[in-house]
């Protein structure tokens, strides 16, 4: 690999790169939001955290570096402009810059009414590892604090839907009413988290999430059970418009992510469009599709 590609988010720094001697990564709570907080010199505050993360990684000196993720927000290294949709999925319409000599700043993507940073390179990482399946009309899933819905056609981003379920679970679970019903992490309950899924339908997902607090007090269901059965409320809530839809549907997550979003798709009707896929590597397969765009002669 003859780039470093690094994944800046508003709370880690990631960086990865492929040597002779196979994967070396290295991340750390140096996220686009804490270096900014801190005032000063922008540029300088964030590339010095670079090369501490670039000595940390381990690898050769004067590698290029392929930024992708927050750092090209207002509150990034450097602003730079969304690239705007209808986005090709061959890399050609995205908005990019050296912010010096060796680092390379790659913008997100917008719409008239939702916009996304550092997603981006993941779906050009999954348009990369599918080939010519990327024309196919797909949703791609992308869960997270905010969760993507990216609607593709003839090798076309044409819509981004944003819900924001991974932020509502730890807002609800730590700051609402619900976090005295609701315990810490602990592995899944798939029957209270089907109840979950059950409920964001026959309820709506406002008064199903009242449930867990109603499970506690009136049927003594644990804290494990109800952080479950919240989860099961928020994704179902998510995944059950897709119902109407058309078209594959694949979600490309952790395996923690995967197995609870495709639960929810089995209980929402979803199994017969469904597909999971593992998320790890996409942003890297993503950006090196850019790097070939970059420069066609070295073929990446």
């Amino acid at each position: 690999m003859n780039f470093i590609a690094c994944d800046w988010g508003t709370s880690r720094l990631r960086l990865r790169w492929r040597g002779p001697e196979g994967l070396r990564e290295t991340a750390s709570e140096e996220g686009v939001a804490s270096l900014a907080a801190r005032g000063g010199d922008r540029a300088s505050i964030f590339r010095q955290a670079l090369q501490g993360a670039l000595q940390r990684l381990g690898a050769p000196c004067g590698l290029p570096v392929m930024v992708s993720g927050m750092a090209s927000s207002s509150l990034g290294w450097r602003e730079l402009p969304y690239a705007s949709m209808p986005f090709a999925l061959d890399g050609s319409g995205v908005v990019g810059d050296w912010v010096e000599p060796g680092v390379y700043l790659i913008s997100g993507v917008r719409g008239d009414e939702d916009m996304m940073r550092g997603e981006e390179t993941q779906l050009l990482g999954w348009a990369e590892q599918q080939g010519p399946g990327a024309h196919a009309a797909v949703t791609l899933i992308l869960p997270g604090t905010h969760s993507k819905h990216l609607r593709l056609e003839s090798g076309l981003l044409k819509a981004i839907t944003t819900f924001m379920t991974g932020e509502l679970f730890e807002v609800l679970a730590q700051h609402s009413v619900l976090r005295h019903s609701v315990g810490p992490a602990a592995p899944t309950d798939p029957d209270a988290f089907r109840d979950g899924v059950a409920a964001s339908a026959r309820l709506g997902p406002t008064a199903a999430l009242f449930q867990v607090r109603a499970r506690q007090v009136l049927s003594a269901c644990t804290a494990a059970s109800n952080r479950s059965f919240l989860s099961g409320v928020l994704i179902g809530s998510e995944l059950r418009p897709l119902a109407t839809g058309t078209g594959l549907i694949v979600v490309a997550a952790g395996e923690v992510l995967r197995e609870a979003y495709t639960r929810a798709a089995v209980d929402c009707g979803l199994a017969a469009r469904w597909s999971a896929i593992e998320v790890d590597g996409l942003a890297e397969l993503g950006q090196r599709r850019l790097w070939k765009r970059l420069f066609p002669v070295s073929g990446g």
